[in-house]
């Protein structure tokens, strides 16, 4: 069996600032799960559009393509699969866009055979295995959603044991794309050579609480993998890529303190001269946990500050105040560690006043030092995110876009702010544009222009 399996590229847009520079860390495990279940059996090919661009003439030498969904690149997904379809490929569609709107898909879709909802191993190797037996026994697997006759069948969910995962190989990529992407990016950061890992899955702050108003991230519980595994996976990028520098892509790297704290205090003695880049919620900085990630050399923190205004950062369920976020800052400024700080505009009853709140704190957070990059966006709500379930919940347009499979984001990104704030998107864009523009020494990511 040939299998592909594809990141399609964007077709409506936001920047980020890492595009194209770090591997698709969930691609490549479904890719070696299959490889090691089924050896020669199979052929696999991946394909990152953020790194090269698919050469559709080819869909006819795979029996089975598999997609990975976002809301952004949704519309290449079905333009690809329609594409397979006529070559005659069998098609999955994986991904958070696909885990959320399964149903609106196969409604109005008929060019996916299958949906995975959330994590795809198991799924995934299941599914290969009927088909490598030409065999149609779906209904026992997990996460699978398939149209039988006129009914769409939802399996029973399943979750990854992430202790009995392989470590992603990246034998299917060239690492090398992604490095001299990120090279293109940060000339400044010269000899830096990036790799990417995951350590866990899940967000402690959304399982208590919900989440943050604007996040669409669907895992649940919090997971984390075997601290001997991570750092062989860590060992082996700088042994055979030269890696020095390590981006954990966690969703909250400090989840778990004591987890934590194992994992920097069983660092071998090869790995001294790494450096890391990790995620985590002001709550959680603490002397002691800047002291352990000092230990760690952790160079940068990515921070969800989101705003300058209390009141905001209560609407928008963040649990944390202007207060926690400066002694933050100012712990990890202590130390010499560098903080990546993200901002959301038009977040519930954004106004004129917290703007100017929201502004002035990123001007005192380029004085006070310690950071020299910097998000700022406007809130688009994404399929699975608290924003999108009540634009669905609280509107009339949400009653007309419930049983819709493509969201058009911009649309949605203007209906948000010009319904649930306390100001109006071209207000939204002027402050966007005032902090990617006016903040001196820093290099700001944020919406892609309209």
């Amino acid at each position: 069996m040939n299998l592909l399996l594809c990141n399609p590229k964007n077709a409506q847009g936001t920047t980020h600032s890492r595009k194209g520079m770090y591997v698709p860390l969930g691609i490549l495990s479904i890719a070696t799960e299959l490889k090691n279940t089924y050896q020669d059996k199979i052929n696999i090919t991946v394909i990152d559009e953020d790194i090269e661009l698919a050469n559709l003439n080819e869909f006819g030498q795979y029996d089975l393509i598999g997609f990975y969904s976002t809301t952004y690149n949704y519309p290449t997904c079905i333009y690809y699969a329609k594409i397979a379809k006529e070559y005659g490929s069998k098609t999955v569609l994986g991904g958070p866009h696909a885990s959320v709107l399964a149903k609106n898909i196969l409604l109005n879709q008929s060019c996916f055979d299958f949906i995975i909802r959330y994590e795809g191993e198991k799924p995934f190797l299941d599914l290969v295995g009927q088909l490598l037996n030409n065999k149609k026994n779906y209904d026992h697997i997990p996460n699978l959603v398939f149209n039988n006759q006129s009914t769409i069948v939802f399996n029973d969910l399943h979750t990854t044991d992430l202790k009995k995962v392989n470590t992603p190989s990246r034998e299917f990529i060239n690492i090398e794309k992604y490095i001299k992407n990120f090279e293109k990016l940060y000339p400044d950061k010269i000899g830096i050579r990036p790799g990417s890992i995951y350590s866990s899955k899940g967000c402690s702050w959304r399982d208590k609480s919900g989440g943050c108003i604007f996040c669409a991230r669907l895992e649940q519980g919090v997971r984390c993998r075997t601290i001997e595994t991570i750092w062989d996976e860590i060992k082996e990028l700088k042994n055979r890529y030269s890696v020095n520098s390590i981006w954990d892509i966690s969703d909250d790297n400090l989840n778990n303190l004591e987890w934590f704290f194992k994992f920097t205090k069983s660092r071998p003695k090869e790995c001294n001269d790494l450096s890391f880049f990790i995620y985590s919620r002001v709550n959680f900085i603490s002397e002691q946990t800047v002291q352990c990630m000092k230990e760690l050399n952790v160079e940068e923190v990515f921070l969800g500050i989101e705003s300058g205004d209390n009141e905001v950062l209560k609407n928008s369920y963040k649990g944390q105040t202007v207060a926690t976020i400066l002694k933050a800052v100012e712990l990890l400024k202590k130390y010499n560690i560098k903080y990546f700080p993200s901002f959301v505009l038009g977040l519930p009853g954004e106004s004129v006043s917290s703007l100017e709140n929201t502004y002035s704190l990123c001007n005192k957070l380029a004085d006070l030092g310690g950071v020299d990059r910097l998000g700022c966006t406007i809130l688009q709500p994404m399929p699975g995110s608290l924003a999108y379930q009540k634009i669905l919940d609280e509107t009339d347009f949400g009653k007309k876009i419930a049983s819709l499979d493509h969201i058009d984001v911009l649309h949605l990104e203007k209906f948000w702010a010009d319904n649930f704030t306390n100001s109006n998107y071209d207000t939204l864009l002027k402050y966007r544009n005032k902090i990617t523009t006016s903040i001196k020494g820093l290099k700001v990511f944020g919406n892609e222009e309209e």
